[in-house]
């Protein structure tokens, strides 16, 4: 068989000739083209557009255990024509030289890279195959610095960290099952839902007595999203493929027992003094509760939660078994941390020291984590009476539904208005013009309602646009009044029952979807009816489209049977 090669780029021309057999074992493409009839042969005319040197490497790769051409020996592969070889054979369809062409990019990949040859021509099934031979620590030491194919390969990285299917030694966790937590704002997957904390009022108890947390999945979050704003922070896909690693693999810190995402190795919480008890001869209210003098935190004894909590931050620490006890499990975190630890700088997430340690070292107050509530003083030593930590954390959880309840904003009035309907019959003028000059007293206090020993403390957010004076007035009880009349009542219980249902909404949205979840979720539009509601309306639609579009070609063939006669 005579093989005309053209090469356009040179403007050369060259006549190759091949035993039709071998022409057909070794290179498939040419299977499908050439008939098995020997008679037919001289009508086939081979017209292949490629460089005159790659061919003629090619075709020596072709003859290489021919007996007839004599001892020739295999061409060599080299970095400057291996990309080369590499598209021309998977063309041809040589997968023996295919796969000798990517053993090779992956054992002189820095050197390929090096010399003046297009990657992008590399297509993506090439590339996948290309990847699956590095690890990513080989893929990382790669030296590319024009880019021409090391952010390919951490793209593929990327995917496989997202394909369910695919064992992948590099990770044992996959972020298939990855999730944005409503609540604490945290990135999960379906391994470490259960073991990351989220807010403590998602705190469960297992049947093993072992604790739980519940996150709740934020519905407007997207990985997609996620995935490009963290390549527009990074500005490397080798960057977002460790930032993505890190998140989805977890070890357990020896120090604090707890378990932490690779991430955040550089968060374990500490306080660097040693806790306070009192003695027997204090007074009652601190029995039970200690003190931290580096932040002056108060700390229960016995904390069920067991989350802990600290001033200042340090690494965590892994405990590292020996090679010989170690089984598979063990093993794949022993290269987790190693892998860490190599990476560090790229995989955990660079924070500025947490602004809880300084708002939790005020001397007169304690704070309850993730509440936006301050307790005084004397309401931690009544509840502090019993002594018992369960009671404790149940009767801070009361206050707190109280202090959700009994909160009053500004759009709400206080009742104390009064209308020409306040007053009946037998009241008199002067007693309507002393609630109205009340009402002007009690005006400038509105702001101030509160539940009583409570202080709302304002968010970072909200401080530039909300006074964040605290609340010294306490609440009055609602209750009827006798010296009014009915219709006043009934008025002021009618605003009291509203203002409570309003609140309790926003309580429950607010620990169902979180804030920003608050927020979105009133411009979003949702039918009366849920999610069925919506599925019938999108069927209905779609059907009456499918009708009219029935109803339209029937018209035209009319027509068209009217023209044809």
């Amino acid at each position: 068989m005579v093989i005309h090669v053209c090469d356009e780029t040179k403007n050369l021309k060259q006549d190759f000739t091949c035993p039709r057999d071998l022409l057909v074992k070794e290179m498939r493409y040419f299977a499908e083209y050439l008939s098995v009839d020997p008679q037919r042969w001289e009508e086939v005319d081979i017209s292949v557009h490629c460089d005159v040197q790659i061919f003629d490497w090619l075709m020596n790769y072709v003859r290489r255990n021919s007996a007839g051409e004599g001892n020739k020996d295999k061409p060599r592969l080299e970095p400057s024509n291996v990309i080369s070889i590499l598209i021309s054979s998977e063309f041809l369809k040589m997968d023996t030289l295919v796969e000798e062409c990517i053993q090779y990019c992956h054992k002189h990949m820095s050197a390929i890279v090096a010399t003046p040859c297009n990657m992008n021509c590399i297509n993506s099934n090439l590339a996948t195959r290309i990847a699956e031979l590095f690890s990513h620590n080989e893929a990382d030491d790669i030296r590319d610095k024009k880019d021409k194919f090391k952010s390919k390969l951490f793209q593929k990285k990327i995917e496989r960290l997202f394909d369910p299917n695919y064992q992948n030694r590099d990770s044992p966790g996959n972020a298939s099952t990855l999730y944005r937590c409503g609540l604490c704002l945290k990135l999960l997957t379906k391994d470490t839902e259960r073991k990351i904390s989220c807010v403590p009022g998602k705190i469960n108890i297992d049947a093993r007595g072992e604790i739980i947390y519940t996150h709740i999945r934020q519905k407007s979050w997207d990985v997609h999203e996620y995935i490009t704003g963290l390549y527009e922070e990074l500005k490397s896909w080798v960057l977002v493929y460790w930032r993505i690693w890190g998140t989805i693999n977890y070890l357990t810190c020896f120090r604090c027992q707890q378990v932490f995402v690779c991430a955040e190795l550089t968060q374990c919480k500490y306080h660097p003094d040693s806790v306070l008890y009192p003695g027997m001869d204090t007074e009652r209210g601190w029995h039970g509760a200690g003190i931290y003098p580096c932040c002056n935190q108060r700390v229960l004894r016995f904390d069920p939660t067991g989350i802990p909590k600290g001033c200042k931050t340090r690494d965590h620490i892994v405990n590292v078994p020996d090679e010989e006890n170690c089984d598979e499990e063990t093993s794949a975190q022993t290269r987790v941390l190693n892998d860490l630890l190599l990476h560090r700088d790229a995989v955990c997430v660079s924070n500025s020291p947490s602004a809880e340690g300084a708002e939790e070292s005020q001397s007169s107050a304690e704070k309850v984590q993730d509440c936006d509530v301050l307790l005084e003083p004397t309401v931690l030593r009544s509840l502090r009476g019993d002594g018992s930590t369960f009671s404790l954390l149940k009767n801070w959880s009361l206050q707190l539904r109280q202090q959700s309840l009994l909160s009053e904003d500004e759009e709400y009035t206080t009742g104390s208005e009064v209308t020409e309907d306040e007053v009946g019959d037998e009241e008199e003028l002067s007693k309507k013009q002393a609630a109205k000059k009340a009402k002007k007293a009690h005006r400038p206090l509105k702001k101030q309602l509160s539940s009583p020993n409570f202080q709302r403390k304002e968010k970072s957010e909200k401080s530039q646009t909300r006074d964040n004076t605290p609340f010294t007035v306490s609440v009055q009880k609602s209750k009827w009044d006798s010296s009014r009349s009915m219709r006043y009542n009934q008025d002021a219980q009618r605003e009291e029952d509203q203002r409570r249902m309003v609140e309790i909404i926003g309580y429950l949205t607010k620990m169902r979807f979180g804030d920003q979840e608050q927020s979105k979720s009133k411009d979003t539009k949702e039918p009366a009816g849920g999610i069925y509601s919506r599925l019938e309306v999108q069927f209905r639609s779609s059907s009456q489209v499918r009708q009219s579009s029935e109803k339209t070609p029937r018209s035209k063939t009319r027509y068209a049977q009217i023209r044809t006669t």
